[in-house]
């Protein structure tokens, strides 16, 4: 029996033809985000496959490219990604019921970040968001106190490792 190759296969549309006529595929993209659509393409269709190579590890999530950083973090916490990729006011994307969430792929956020989440907050009409990063500085946690104490703003922060606990 023949295989179907998509060397480029982005949303998986010759994959799920192949499967729909019965025909073995390999589908390769660059992007995790890329794969992931596979993914839930084939699934709906009840189709046998496997994914190899998405982001699992720390050092694998830190490689990723901003973007891709940012679309499996969201993707993890079945939230959605802000459409605008620049110019998106501080607003990453969105969790739970609409809280606002910013998806930084460094390590030390600070004080000055949190600040700056806090304005974007404001600005969407939100009391409560979500920072996730690699890591905080002690100046980060104490901004956080000071906005829900003094403005009555809740900011929590995340790590990326507590996220790949809880998934």
């Amino acid at each position: 029996m023949d295989v179907i190759l998509d060397p480029f296969c982005g949303c998986g549309t010759t994959l799920a033809v192949a499967s729909k006529r019965g025909r073995r595929f390999i589908g390769i993209d660059i992007s995790p985000t890329a794969c992931k659509l596979m993914g839930k393409r084939l699934r709906k269709l009840h189709a046998k496959y496997e994914i190899i190579g998405l982001p699992r590890t720390i050092a694998e999530l830190k490689a990723l490219q901003p973007f891709e950083f940012q679309n499996t973090v969201l993707e993890k916490l079945h939230g959605r990604v802000n459409p605008r990729k620049t110019g998106d006011l501080g607003i990453d994307g969105w969790i739970e019921l609409d809280v606002p969430t910013q998806v930084k792929q460094s390590e030390s956020v600070g004080r000055v970040d949190v600040d700056k989440f806090e304005t974007a907050i404001r600005r969407y009409g939100k009391n409560r968001g979500v920072i996730i990063a690699f890591s905080y500085t002690k100046d980060a946690y104490e901004e956080v106190a000071r906005a829900k104490n003094e403005e009555g703003v809740e900011i929590r922060l995340k790590t990326v490792e507590e996220i790949l606990k809880e998934t």
